[in-house]
C-alpha cells in the first residue's frame, strides 16, 4: 500500500509540475531566472532555453476557409556574453503569387536585473524587418534590445500559414543550447490526413495521440422573396458541423544541447524533433485530393517542369555549331567530355546559389553566369549536342539535410550523369575543383535521384569516389639535431579536391606557400612546388626541400627524434564520452606515410617504437605503424590509416575514438639515437 501511495503521489507531482510549466505566460517572469548565473546540468552552456511551447492547428475561418496556424512561445536565459546571439531571430515564410504566410501577434521583451529591480525592454516594431529572398520565400528577422549576459528574453508569435497546409513546421525539442522544457501540440481535423515522423536520440517525457471532438459553425446567407410588394430580403443561417480531430501532444524535459563534433553531416538529421507530412485532404461528399508525393510523381513532375525537364531535355540545335568546333580535335569520348566540361567552367561563372530550377540556356549564354542548375543544364546541352546520353541528378547537400519522405522541396542541388563509352559518370561544372565522376564534398549525402528515366533510379553518392594521400620523405638527422631533406605529397580524389579548394582561398600559389611558411615557423623551406592544380588532372603533387627544427631533442649522448612531420594530429577529433549519431567521413580514404631517416655519423639506433596494427571489426578502419632498421645507418618508418566505410554507426564510436588515441600516441613516439 505504501508503494502504491508513493507512486500515486509521484504521478500527481509529475502532472502538477508539467501543468505548471505548460501554464507559463508571456511576460510573467520569475526573478530566480534572472538571478541564475549558471545552468547546473551543463556549466559550460552560454545560454539555456528555459521554456518553449508550440502549437500547430488547422482551423476554419469564415472569410478564408480552412487555414493552418502555428504559435510559438520561447523563453531563453543568456548566461554568457557568447550567448547574446540567441537573441537574434529569423522566421521563414512561404509565399507565391496568390498568397504569403504572415507573422501576427509578435511580442518580444528583454528582462534584466538592475540594482535589484526587474527592468523590461520591449522590441520596437520598427526593428522587425521583412526580406523577400525569392518569389517563394520571405524572411522576417529581428533582434531583441538590451541583451547581455544575465538577460532573459521572452518571445511569442503566431504564423498565419493560410492554405500552406504542406508547410507544417517541424518542432525541434533539441538545440545548440540545453532545453529545460519543450512542449508541442498538433491538432488536425479528420478531413486532413498527415503522416508523423520522429527523429533524434533523446527520449520524450510525453508522446501521445488522442482523438478529440471538434466543431465549426458555417454561416451562410441567401436572398429570399416573401411574395409581397416589399421584394426580396436577405436571410442568414448557420450550420453547426461536428467532427473529430487528431491531437498529438509531445513534451521533452532537460534535453541536452546537441554536441556537434568532427565528421558530422547535417545536425538537423539527428536532433530530437517531430515532422508532419500532408498525405491527402477529403471533405464529406467531395473527392480525395492527394498530396502524398512518390518518387514516381517527382520524377514526372521534374521531367515535365518548364524550368527543369523542358530545359535540360529541350532543343539544343543552337549549340551544335559551337560544340562541333570545340570537340573537333578530340581523340576519345572522354576527351570530348573533358573539353566541354572545361569550356563551361572557364566561360560561365557559378553564382554560389544552390537551385534545381534554371532560367534557361539562352539566358545563361547571355549572362555568362547562373546558379548550379543553370551551369549544369548548359553543360548538358553541350553534351547532348555532342551525342551523349545525359540526365540530371537531384540531391540534397549535407547542409540541407537528408530527405525523410518524397518531396521535391527536399532537393537543393542538381548534377549530371552521363554515359561515356558504357560507363555512367557524374559531372558538375559549377564547382571547378572536382574531377570527372566526382562531386563536391557537400554533395556526398545519401542518394541522388536520376530524373528522366521511365522509372525513378538512384545513385549512391557516397560510393562514387574515394581519397588517397601518400606522403614520402627522405630526412637526414643533422649534427645540430634538425631534420633536413625532401618531402613529396601525392593527393588523389577528395584529398586533391580539398587541397585545391584550400589553395584557391589565396590569390596565387605563391601566396599560399608564403602563408604555409608562416604557419610552420620551425620549418626552413628552401623549395615548395605544387603541380596538378588543374581540376581534371587525377592528382596534385606537392614537393618541398626543407629543414625542420622542432622534431628532435638532445639529451646527453642521445638524440630523441619524432620523425612524423606531416599529417600529424595534435588532438583526437572524437571527444565525446558518448556519441548517439553516426560518424560521417563522406568517403573512403587511405593515407600513407613513408619516411627514410638517415642516422648521422657517430650515432647508432638505440631504440625504435614497436610495430602496431589495429582496427575496427570487419576492417571498417585499419591503422598500421612500423619502424625498421635498415643496416646501421637507415630507418624506414611507415604508417597508414584506411577508412573503408564512409559512415559508421554510433556503436562504433568508442572503438573509433580509441583507435585515434592510438594513432596520436604512435605519432608522438620517438626514435632514440645513441652516440658511439
Amino acid at each position: 500500500m505504501k508503494t502504491l501511495l508513493m507512486l500515486a503521489l509521484l504521478c500527481v507531482f509529475y502532472i502538477t509540475s508539467v501543468g505548471q510549466k505548460s501554464k507559463i505566460k508571456f511576460g510573467k517572469i520569475d526573478e530566480s531566472d534572472l538571478k541564475m548565473q549558471v545552468y547546473e546540468p551543463d556549466t559550460s552552456a552560454v545560454a539555456v532555453i528555459l521554456f518553449e511551447q508550440g502549437k500547430s492547428e488547422i482551423k476554419y475561418d469564415q472569410s478564408n476557409g480552412w487555414k493552418l496556424l502555428f504559435t510559438k512561445h520561447q523563453r531563453i536565459k543568456i548566461l554568457k556574453q557568447e550567448g547574446v546571439s540567441y537573441a537574434d531571430f529569423q522566421i521563414g515564410l512561404s509565399s507565391n503569387k496568390n498568397n504569403s504566410e504572415e507573422v501576427n501577434g509578435l511580442k518580444a521583451v528583454t528582462f534584466n536585473l538592475e540594482d535589484g529591480k526587474v527592468v523590461k525592454t520591449e522590441l520596437d516594431k520598427k526593428d522587425v524587418h521583412l526580406e523577400e529572398v525569392n518569389k517563394y520565400y520571405q524572411l522576417q528577422s529581428f533582434s531583441l534590445p538590451n541583451v547581455k549576459a544575465g538577460s532573459v528574453i521572452d518571445v511569442v508569435y503566431t504564423i498565419d500559414c493560410k492554405a500552406f497546409f504542406r508547410n507544417m513546421r517541424p518542432w525541434r525539442f533539441q538545440h545548440s543550447i540545453p532545453t529545460v522544457f519543450s512542449e508541442y501540440e498538433v491538432q488536425i481535423p479528420e478531413y486532413f490526413r498527415f503522416r508523423k515522423f520522429a527523429l533524434g536520440f533523446e527520449s520524450f517525457t510525453l508522446a501521445e495521440e488522442t482523438t478529440v471532438s471538434d466543431k465549426v459553425t458555417l454561416m451562410s446567407k441567401s436572398r429570399v422573396s416573401n411574395g409581397s410588394f416589399s421584394g426580396v430580403k436577405t436571410e442568414f443561417s448557420s450550420d453547426l458541423v461536428t467532427f473529430n480531430s487528431a491531437r498529438y501532444h509531445f513534451i521533452a524535459e532537460n534535453v541536452p544541447d546537441f554536441k556537434e563534433e568532427a565528421f558530422t553531416s547535417t545536425v538537423d538529421n539527428y536532433i530530437q524533433q517531430v515532422q508532419f507530412e500532408l498525405q491527402y485532404v477529403q471533405f464529406p461528399g467531395d473527392k480525395l485530393y492527394s498530396y502524398a508525393e512518390s518518387w514516381e510523381s517527382i520524377n514526372k513532375e521534374l521531367s515535365d517542369d518548364e524550368d527543369f525537364g523542358k530545359i535540360v531535355f529541350g532543343p539544343v540545335k543552337f549549340l551544335q555549331e559551337e560544340t562541333d568546333a570545340l570537340i573537333a580535335r578530340a581523340g576519345s569520348n572522354r576527351e570530348k567530355v573533358e573539353i566541354l566540361l572545361s569550356h563551361v567552367r572557364a566561360n560561365y561563372k557559378f553564382n554560389d546559389l544552390r537551385r534545381i530550377y534554371s532560367k534557361g540556356l539562352r539566358s545563361v549564354l547571355k549572362d555568362k553566369n547562373g546558379n548550379v542548375a543553370d551551369i549544369n543544364f548548359l553543360l548538358a546541352g553541350y553534351l547532348r549536342s555532342a551525342g551523349f546520353d545525359v540526365k540530371p541528378v537531384v540531391l540534397s547537400t549535407r547542409e540541407n539535410g537528408a530527405f525523410i519522405f518524397p518531396t521535391v522541396t527536399g532537393f537543393d542541388y542538381v548534377a549530371l550523369i552521363c554515359d561515356v563509352d558504357g560507363n555512367k559518370v557524374l559531372l558538375d561544372a559549377a564547382n571547378k575543383y572536382n574531377g570527372i565522376n566526382e562531386l563536391p564534398f557537400e554533395c556526398l549525402n545519401g542518394k541522388g535521384l536520376i530524373v528522366g528515366n521511365t522509372n525513378p533510379e538512384w545513385v549512391e553518392l557516397m560510393e562514387i569516389g574515394n581519397s588517397t594521400a601518400n606522403y614520402i620523405a627522405t630526412l637526414n638527422v643533422e649534427p645540430d639535431g634538425k631534420l633536413s631533406g625532401s618531402v613529396g605529397v601525392a593527393r588523389n580524389g577528395y584529398s586533391a579536391q580539398a587541397f585545391r579548394n584550400k589553395v584557391d582561398q589565396f590569390s596565387s600559389v605563391e601566396k599560399f606557400t608564403e602563408d604555409f611558411a608562416k604557419d610552420n615557423q620551425d620549418w626552413d623551406i628552401a623549395l615548395h612546388e605544387i603541380n596538378g592544380l588543374n581540376c581534371l588532372e587525377p592528382r596534385v603533387v606537392e614537393k618541398m626541400e626543407l629543414s625542420v627544427g622542432n622534431k628532435s631533442i638532445f639529451a646527453g649522448d642521445k638524440i630523441y627524434v619524432s620523425p612524423i612531420i606531416f599529417n600529424t594530429m595534435d588532438e583526437n577529433p572524437f571527444k565525446l564520452k558518448e556519441r548517439k549519431y553516426p560518424v560521417d567521413f563522406g568517403f573512403t580514404f587511405k593515407e600513407n606515410e613513408m619516411i627514410v631517416l638517415n642516422v648521422p655519423e657517430g650515432y647508432v639506433v638505440d631504440e625504435l617504437p614497436e610495430a602496431t596494427k589495429a582496427g575496427l571489426p570487419d576492417s571498417k578502419a585499419v591503422f598500421m605503424f612500423s619502424a625498421n632498421k635498415i643496416g646501421e645507418k637507415q630507418i624506414h618508418i611507415t604508417t597508414s590509416l584506411t577508412i573503408n566505410k564512409p559512415v559508421m554507426l554510433a556503436e562504433d564510436y568508442v572503438n573509433l575514438k580509441e583507435l585515434f588515441n592510438m594513432i596520436i600516441e604512435k605519432q608522438n613516439q620517438q626514435i632514440v639515437l645513441k652516440k658511439i
